[in-house]
């Protein structure tokens, strides 16, 4: 059986409660039978000694340990970097409150640890905020005036502007003996049309009425050399992803093509001189086929460079059309002239 603790302290008080009671010579059965009805509530109510022995190992852990529980945080004082905090205290054993205040302090972040915004990132934050605001405002005016100008290129309906991403991929391949572009679809769609380019060497005539007195007289600009158009909008057009080219001569590749071919020689025209050789137009250059340092004097192998990019829709005689206009990557080919067979074809 398990040994009982009683408080003997009321036990004590019994006793002494029943002691003035025998002094008065006032025993009966009635007042002794309360005070023994004490004694067993209170026998009753005494802990064991298991209980006991638990509560003494709770007792002296806490004891041992010092220890103080945190009843409650609050914000300490105002810091620009750092944020601070003031926690209230009790000791387990004594029961003594105390505050710390300050005592606990989240050091500002850094580009090392993470930890409490400072007040000039709020400040800078802040700053962000309106700037972004206002470009956004800008970005809008911009949409809007990119959108008119699409509109009057043809692109469009000047609600917005078209999807299109100026770096779209797009490719060329030889099947068949045909020419195939891919990739060029969501172009199409987005009202982007193609145009032909080619790597020579050019000087325009120079047409310019307000010349000063220095350029008056002159016939023709500064030679460039790099991609230069091609004809116009008229020159190219894509079919089932079949590159076809206009059948007009150069000098009329301005204004809508007859018919169309898929052959290279539509746009490598060779023509036979008064002297029975063959030649043709690149550029500001006619190129002669027949090599005459050979010792047959037989024609030579030769390669042009063309590529095809898409751009507005830009009738001929608005603007000057160049590389920059394009929306897309140069699909680049080539046109070899092949003197075994005295023909033309593509090439990569």
């Amino acid at each position: 059986m398990a040994t009982s603790t009683i408080d003997t302290k009321s036990l004590t008080d019994i006793i002494t409660e029943f002691r003035k009671i025998t002094a008065k010579d006032a025993i009966t059965p009635e007042n002794l039978g309360y005070i023994l009805q004490r004694i067993a509530d209170l026998l009753a109510t005494a802990g064991t000694q298991e209980t006991s022995t638990t509560l003494m190992a709770w007792y002296n852990a806490i004891k041992s340990a010092a220890a103080e529980c945190i009843t409650s945080i609050s914000q300490g004082s105002s810091d620009r970097n750092d944020v601070k905090l003031t926690p209230s205290t009790v000791a387990l054993l004594t029961g003594a409150k105390k505050t710390l205040a300050d005592s606990i302090v989240i050091r500002q972040a850094t580009t090392e640890r993470a930890g409490a915004m400072r007040a000039q990132q709020v400040t800078d934050l802040n700053n962000a905020r309106r700037s972004v605001t206002t470009l956004e405002k800008s970005t809008a005016q911009l949409t809007t005036a990119m959108a008119d100008l699409f509109k009057r290129l043809g692109v469009g309906d000047g609600t917005s502007v078209p999807k299109i991403f100026t770096t779209a991929q797009i490719g060329v391949r030889v099947r068949a003996g045909r020419l195939e572009l891919y990739g060029h679809k969501s172009l199409v769609s987005a009202g982007y049309v193609p145009y032909i380019f080619r790597w020579t060497r050019k000087r325009n005539p120079f047409k310019d009425k307000y010349a000063s007195d220095a350029n008056k007289g002159r016939r023709y600009c500064t030679e460039t050399k790099g991609w230069h158009l091609y004809g116009s909008i008229y020159a190219v057009r894509v079919s089932d992803n079949i590159v076809q080219f206009s059948l007009n001569s150069h000098n009329m590749l301005s204004i809508p093509a007859e018919g169309w071919s898929t052959a290279p020689s539509a746009i490598v025209k060779t023509r036979t001189n008064n002297k029975g050789i063959k030649t043709f137009g690149w550029g500001r250059s006619v190129v002669v086929l027949r090599d005459y340092k050979s010792k047959n004097k037989n024609n030579r192998m030769i390669r042009l460079r063309f590529a095809i990019g898409f751009a507005p829709k830009i009738k001929p005689g608005k603007v000057a059309i160049t590389p920059a206009n394009l929306v897309s990557s140069l699909a680049e080919f080539s046109i070899v002239y092949n003197p075994a067979s005295d023909s033309w074809m593509f090439s990569k």
